[in-house]
């Protein structure tokens, strides 16, 4: 008995339970539109390391998505995107009960969003399409697009490279509804920038912000987001939404239908819907939320920001841009490259 103890005793213990390796989440967003601390905090939580990619506008998304050598796991797109991808399925339907912080999803979203059942995306933030300009070089405000091709005084204008974007919030000055699908309005809008040409400066892949803010431009068509974490250390940096209207634009987190890691992605969704985590994402990125319960968390200015925001919408002077058909999508393009030239 007293060898068996003694051999016992000097036995080598058991290993150790092996540790499973880290899920790698492929996660494909737009450029300046994440909180890196909450990035780490989510790999701290679970885990889950994340490989992280960013794109410029919905077209280099798309190209993205569709020439991968290796899939994304989860994406972050705008309403018109969501809608193609979902016409060409291409996303995968969500398992609701993993997204338990859906619940405080601000309920108008049922009423506007365009998967109001949440069944394949979830918004993640939203923005409003604008100008963004140098108070010093314009001298007065800019809040109309008559402002920003006014011949009195010479900036350097720089229009967002979107198509569908600055082409919708031209129709909308021309009093056509963004959407259009008719080639004479669509032409009437080109015409009308094309015009307007030598004063057209250059076009920005959705950095106008940094053009701004490096003084390569005076006036930037760009995003509400992007202008106002510039505006927050520069008070020179100004944002005005075009006195005519404009387009309101709701990103959503969504999963690919090859995606690898699917459990996972739906991990990060909901840990993105946490209201102390979807109010850490709106005051980094200078964007709104669709998370009711994340206001109490959001400073005073940014919430009223959103509160007119939402005011604007209400009384029809933001719309949001759908999905046209393919030959539609085309006229597009062929309008936008003719402005470009």
């Amino acid at each position: 008995m007293l060898i068996w103890l003694l051999v016992g005793c000097t036995a080598s213990p058991l290993p150790p339970t092996p540790i499973p390796p880290s899920i790698i989440l492929r996660v494909l967003n737009r450029v300046t539109y994440i909180d890196q601390q909450l990035l780490e905090q989510f790999t701290a939580e679970t885990n889950i390391t994340i490989d992280y990619h960013t794109y410029n506008s919905s077209e280099e998304a798309y190209r993205l998505l569709t020439n991968s050598s290796q899939p994304f796991d989860l994406i972050v797109v705008s309403d018109v995107l969501v809608e193609q991808l979902r016409h060409e399925g291409q996303l995968a339907v969500l398992d609701q009960q993993q997204l338990s912080y859906v619940t405080h999803l601000d309920p108008v979203y049922r009423r506007t969003y365009l998967d109001p059942e949440y069944r394949f995306c979830v918004p993640y933030l939203w923005r409003v399409a604008g100008f963004g300009y140098k108070l010093t070089k314009t001298g007065r405000p800019i809040t109309s697009w008559d402002d920003v091709f006014d011949p009195h005084y010479n900036e350097r204008l720089t229009l967002l490279d979107d198509a569908r974007s600055t082409l919708g919030m031209v129709l909308i000055k021309l009093g056509y509804s963004p959407n259009t699908s008719d080639p004479t309005a669509i032409g009437a809008a080109r015409d009308w920038l094309r015009e307007r040409a030598e004063r057209i400066t250059g076009f920005a892949a959705d950095n106008g912000q940094d053009l701004l803010a490096n003084a390569s431009t005076d006036i930037v068509v760009e995003w509400s987001g992007d202008i106002l974490q510039r505006a927050a250390t520069d008070p020179d940096i100004q944002f005005e939404i075009p006195a005519e209207g404009s387009l309101l634009a709701t990103d959503s987190m969504c999963i690919p239908i090859d995606a690898r890691h699917r459990p996972a992605a739906e991990q990060f969704m909901n840990f993105i819907l946490k209201p102390e985590n979807s109010a850490m994402l709106a005051k980094t990125t200078y964007s709104s939320t669709p998370n009711r319960t994340a206001w109490s968390w959001l400073d005073p200015e940014l919430r009223t920001l959103m509160q007119e925001y939402q005011s604007l919408e209400n009384e029809g002077r933001l719309f949001r841009l759908v999905d046209v058909l393919p030959s539609v999508r085309e006229l597009y393009r062929g309008a936008w490259r003719e402005v470009q030239q």
